[in-house]
């Protein structure tokens, strides 16, 4: 497959002066408030009443607050650049699966600030052309209204935590994640987990979401290299499942209400099974039971997989403006977690996965190598390996002048082709020393270690520790690479 490119209103009731809900609310709540019990506020009553903070300041999710003004208010100015700390995780990696289905994953380093990441296995690949864009909407409206909290609380009880809780959406994983210091890990996560269990989306919250929505869809696709992703995953599949946008189409914006995502969370967020709940900076009991606490009401076996079948043996060509050009030669890959996933990734790095940085003289990779003598204007080319949850994409990448791209491109499948027939002992080690690198240095930070086991227990039902990807890497031979590089 070969891609290129040329250059109505409703009001909301505040809780907070309530002592106890009414018995009819507590029917709509899914959780475990009794109707004998008080309402838990979550604020200083007496504070919250001294001051008038306008809302468009309530809802900010950046640093201008003024300190004078929250240091003793409702609200604390969430700083997003100084609590998230992204250092050495290096901590004990457990896994466990709940007695409903649900993976939970911990990696306990005793750090003052958790790292929490609630993984769904679903995907804009389980969108359908009546609900295509729904989740980038409910990316906007994620902490709305719910049957448990109004929308200021929503939005106001994760900025006194400070954290700042992103939704983060691919075409067959949805990422919930949020850093927030470790006493405040339980009322964090019941914010991410709760429109999993108890959503509301109302209308009048939509109209701002769908709009955000829109205007994210058009300044990604503003972007080259993103709009050929699109139509490399758009061609590998053909416009179904792993096919579809990952992005809000105005021709959709209107068919997407309170009823259509409401249908589409309960055909998808119910399956117990293809969620795991990872907790960077907890140890394994405390995961484990803040996810049995907020996710206990959800039972496995209600979502569908998404099609995957590899489609390719297409060509497409997009023209644009200027005289550059990206182009990407795609074949099918390999799923994440799995062995074949590994035995790419040294491809990736015998072919050559980006620029060396070095002191004196020059460390290019084959790719670059070969394509330099036949070209006199800036360029790049490198193998990409792309590993989703059931399927991947393994090819090569490249950008170059719009007259030169077409000599950059058969010096580059010369290289791949050169692969066939093996390569040294010394060329598969350095290889291998490169993806382990790679690997170490994901797992090395907080944030990275998350979003790597939280894809993992997606995919594979349980995620590998750093050591045991670095052990399975070793134990690739020169013949699984060659049989790799034939199928490319």
């Amino acid at each position: 497959m070969l891609l290129a490119r040329r250059t109505r209103t409703q009001q909301v009731a505040c809780l907070s002066s309530l002592t106890a809900i009414p018995k009819k609310i507590l029917t709509r709540v899914v959780g475990k408030l009794k109707v004998e019990e008080e309402y838990p506020s979550h604020v200083n009553l007496d504070r919250e009443k001294k001051y008038d903070i306008p809302l468009n300041q309530v809802f900010a999710k950046h640093t201008h607050l003024e300190k004078s003004v929250a240091a003793d208010a409702m609200v604390i100015p969430c700083y997003k650049e100084q609590i998230p700390f992204n250092g050495a995780s290096s901590g004990l990696m457990e896994a466990s699966r709940l007695s409903n289905g649900v993976t939970t994953v911990s990696v306990d380093n005793s750090s003052p600030i958790v790292h929490l990441g609630v993984y769904l296995g679903i995907g804009t690949g389980n969108e359908t052309r009546a609900t295509a864009g729904s989740l980038q909407v409910m990316k906007n409206c994620w902490l709305g209204t719910t049957t448990r909290r109004t929308l200021i609380g929503g939005n106001r009880e994760p900025m006194q935590c400070g954290a700042d809780i992103q939704f983060n959406v691919g075409r067959d994983i949805v990422a919930i994640t949020a850093s927030c210091p470790r006493d405040k890990a339980s009322l964090v996560l019941d914010h991410m987990t709760q429109n999993i269990i108890c959503p509301e989306f109302f209308n009048h919250e939509l109209h701002d979401a769908k709009s955000f929505a829109l205007k994210q869809a058009n300044a990604a696709l503003s972007d080259p290299a993103t709009l050929l992703m699109e139509e490399a995953n758009r061609l590998a599949y053909r416009g179904t499942g792993l096919g579809r946008s990952l992005f809000l189409k105005a021709s959709q914006q209107g068919a997407i209400d309170r009823d259509c995502l409401l249908d589409f969370a309960a055909e998808n967020f119910r399956d117990s099974n293809n969620i795991a709940v990872v907790g960077v900076g907890l140890d394994a009991d405390h995961v484990s039971e803040l996810a049995d606490e907020y996710l206990w009401s959800l039972e496995g076996g209600s979502s569908t997989v998404v099609n995957s079948t590899w489609t390719g043996n297409q060509e497409s060509q997009i023209e644009a403006a200027g005289d550059g050009a990206l182009a990407m030669c795609l074949v099918e890959g390999a799923a994440a977690g799995s062995q074949d996933a590994l035995v790419l990734g040294v491809l990736k790095h015998l072919a050559g996965a980006g620029g060396a940085r070095t002191s004196r003289g020059s460390a290019h990779s084959s790719l670059i190598s070969a394509a330099a003598p036949y070209t006199t204007k800036p360029f790049s080319a490198e193998a990409v390996n792309i590993n989703n949850v059931n399927t991947g994409m393994f090819g090569i990448s490249i950008s170059a002048a719009g007259g030169e791209i077409g000599d950059v491109l058969k010096a580059s499948y010369g290289v791949m082709a050169g692969l066939n027939d093996g390569v040294s002992d010394e060329a598969l080690e350095a290889a291998k020393n490169k993806l382990k690198l790679e690997i170490l240095g994901e797992y090395e930070s907080n944030v990275g270690a998350r979003a790597a086991t939280g894809l993992e227990s997606i995919a594979a039902g349980s995620p590998s520790s750093a050591s045991q990807l670095c052990g399975a890497i070793d134990s690739i031979t020169n013949q699984e690479v060659m049989d790799a590089a034939k199928k490319v």
